[in-house]
């Protein structure tokens, strides 16, 4: 199956369809899924061996909340190393494992979130024409069958909170599919009804006590709505038997709106921050996109912005938790030929400091400073437009 590296093909928009015309279940070879459906996203890689003998690997980016299928490309013919780095590059900051999907799960799949994409009137991305046959294709698919499907592409809950968590998560997002799958013959729920779509960023569990039915836990939310920052305050029933964690009961018991201010003052978190000069920044830049294919970039006036995610998504367990607690660090690289790390828990700089002393970057690094902001700095000094963080500094008045 692993043909030389030379025989590689990267197919972008406009491809050869003439090569993939005869993928179906004859040609259908095996099929991955990552387990972060109650995250929201679904990362799925595919093998396909075509009637000429090659090897067709698709790989896509789903997402259940706006975007439906919103991610896509494809290889022919690559080694396991060209496989692993597109997975990576496309799905490695969802923080899941990947695990074994039938052909019929994977065209379920793709059909139901291709739906997504109808509904949101987005559009598919290039190189759709390669998959779109699957999109046509009919399945036989029972509730049991989404039943089990679903089973295998969420990771299993470890306590009531990290069950909570996913729940408010997922009916927040108004993603219906992954909250109901997370219910238990629900008794009573007036939260899927009531409250506001939007993004949680932060929600802080407490359980109040045990019952015959479960544990009675109650939540405070802070949601980004459409119309603004909301704090919703529920009370929530976890019960855990053969299914595993399942909420019983949901119900609404305030909602207030907050300001900007409030709301900041609660995603607040200290900064540990090390500063880098680079010595060689078009070569350390190279190195550091080869080295980093799961990172997320993105441009921004004075450098570039890089995240670097954790392998798992173990902060959703938390009784405290927020949407950003899947970063790792993050990475800005200006065209002051500065690099400004920062990550929100000590131990984790530590790592990234380790990192950037080893022999990939050798010599192209100069360390000039660690700081512990209280108050956090790092990302108005990426949007400022400064390239150096000491201008930036001196701008605040801050010493």
């Amino acid at each position: 199956m692993n043909k030389k590296s030379s025989e590689l093909k990267i197919l972008k928009g406009g491809r050869d369809k003439g090569n993939i015309s005869g993928i179906g279940p004859e040609r259908f070879r095996w099929a991955q899924a990552t387990n972060t459906r109650l995250m929201g996203v679904v990362g799925v890689k595919v093998c396909w061996e075509l009637e000429s003998g090659d090897y067709f690997y698709q790989f896509f980016h789903l997402d259940s909340e706006a975007y439906g299928i919103d991610g896509y490309e494809s290889l022919i013919n690559p080694n396991n190393y060209e496989v692993d780095y597109i997975a990576l590059h496309m799905m490695g900051g969802l923080g899941g494992i990947f695990t074994t999907i039938s052909y019929n799960e994977l065209v379920f799949l793709l059909k139901w979130f291709y739906a997504l994409n109808l509904k949101k009137e987005e559009s598919l991305p290039e190189g759709s024409a390669e998959f779109e046959k699957l999109l046509d294709m009919p399945v036989s698919f029972t509730d049991e069958d989404e039943k089990k499907l679903m089973k295998k592409i969420c990771e299993p809950l470890q306590n009531d909170s990290h069950c909570i968590n996913y729940f408010l998560m997922r009916m927040f997002g108004k993603d219906d599919v992954a909250a109901g799958f997370l219910l238990d013959n629900i008794a009573e729920d007036n939260l899927r009804t009531e409250v506001k779509e939007g993004v949680l960023l932060r929600n802080e569990v407490s359980c109040k006590r045990r019952s015959r039915r479960g544990r009675l836990c109650q939540s405070e939310s802070l949601v980004d709505s459409k119309t603004g920052y909301l704090i919703v305050h529920s009370e929530l029933n976890v019960v855990c038997g053969e299914e595993g964690y399942k909420i019983r009961s949901a119900r609404k018991l305030q909602e207030m709106r907050v300001s900007n201010i409030e709301a900041a003052f609660l995603l607040k978190k200290i900064e540990h921050i090390a500063i880098y000069e680079i010595n060689a920044i078009e070569e350390f830049l190279m190195i550091f996109k080869i080295e980093n294919p799961s990172m997320m970039d993105s441009i921004h006036e004075a450098g570039v912005l890089f995240t670097s995610f954790n392998k798992d998504n173990d902060h959703v367990q938390k009784d405290l938790y927020f949407l950003n607690g899947d970063i790792h660090s993050v990475y800005f690289i200006t065209r002051g030929e500065q690099l400004v790390v920062v990550s929100f828990e000590e131990d984790k700089l530590k790592e990234t400091q380790e990192r950037l002393s080893g022999k990939a970057y050798r010599n192209m690094l100069t360390m000039e400073e660690e700081l512990v902001m209280e108050e956090p700095v790092f990302y108005e000094f990426v949007n400022s437009g400064e390239d150096d963080i000491y201008d930036f500094f001196d701008s605040k008045g801050i010493d």
